[in-house]
């Protein structure tokens, strides 16, 4: 219940005032209810203000040295990138400068799980990506996970003008298909929701780059990119199949969001990856994962084995 009580006025109140003056002044004191229940309401929410600089910056020291990650208690995507601003700092410090940009839930399926209406970001680090067919060690992670994701890579930094698909394809230097691992690494008894993934940039840990295909020898690098088909495999067996459009309806439309976001610089050499392809599965030691890309009638390959 509210704090502030109603105002009732009657004839008998205003006695002898003009009908005129009685209205002015009802409307006079609804507008200040009004106004006291809106502050009320706003001081409510500043209980769920940008966590401290100092637990965000301890929880990416903590992460780097194997640990899980706290609660940063953000009840919205303001306060969540505000922590993210923290820890990645801390990140900066220790990795070195970001080689590029991770955009997540970028499938409606994965905002409508987790209660979002736009994607995330999230910086990436050199010391994350490894080369096509690696054998990764899970060990350092916590809870990790595979996925199959898509990268570009920008060619041109006039990308950060780009309005359309045309523009952003003819900033692009190439495409290549990627397995990302992210490491759901929360300490027990958090659950994940959308701004929590945002305050940790969506948790990335490592990530397989696939051989690239030039922007230049596509024909049609939108449609193509459009018409992109996805198989992945875990020990030989298909485990999810999907399409282009499933990444905010073209994966360059993923670049567009990224763009008008204006959180990144964007420059030649920097590496977007557009999204999941398909919901993210428990990364097991002992697996191989395979992700088969057909573009234009040409295929890409990632893969990457799993070992302790």
């Amino acid at each position: 219940m509210s704090r502030y009580s109603c105002v009732i006025l009657d004839d008998t109140n205003l006695g002898f005032m003009h009908r005129r003056a009685k209205v002015r002044l009802v409307e006079g004191q609804m507008k200040a209810l009004i106004l006291g229940a809106v502050m009320g309401c706003c001081v409510t929410a500043a209980d769920a203000a940008c966590p401290d600089v100092s637990l965000m910056q301890n929880a990416a020291r903590g992460w780097i040295a194997g640990q899980r990650l706290p609660d940063p208690v953000v009840r919205n995507m303001d306060d969540a990138n505000c922590a993210y601003t923290s820890f990645r700092s801390v990140l900066e410090a220790e990795l070195g400068p970001p080689v590029g940009v991770k955009v997540g839930f970028t499938s409606q399926d994965v905002r409508d799980r987790f209660g979002v209406e736009e994607p995330i970001s999230g910086a990436l680090f050199g010391p994350m990506l490894l080369p096509n067919g690696s054998r990764l060690s899970l060990r350092g992670s916590r809870m990790p996970h595979y996925e199959a994701d898509l990268v570009v890579t920008v060619g041109d930094p006039a990308i950060m003008h780009a309005t359309t698909r045309e523009e952003v394809a003819a900033a692009l230097r190439d495409v290549r298909p990627f397995i990302e691992l992210p490491d759901i690494a929360f300490s027990r008894g958090t659950v994940p929701t959308g701004p929590i993934m945002a305050a940790y940039g969506g948790a990335p840990w490592r990530g397989v780059l696939g051989d690239s295909i030039a922007i230049s020898e596509l024909e049609n690098p939108v449609e193509d990119l459009g018409k992109l088909g996805v198989s992945l495999k875990n020990n030989g067996q298909t485990v999810a199949i999907s399409r282009g459009d499933r990444l905010l309806g073209h994966p360059l439309d993923v670049v567009l969001w990224l763009v008008q976001q204006g959180h990144y610089d964007l420059k030649a050499g920097s590496i977007i990856s557009l999204g999941a392809f398909a919901a993210f599965a428990p990364a097991v030691a002992g697996h191989r994962i395979e992700a088969e890309y057909n573009l234009a009638g040409r295929t890409m390959r990632a893969s990457v084995t799993l070992i302790p």
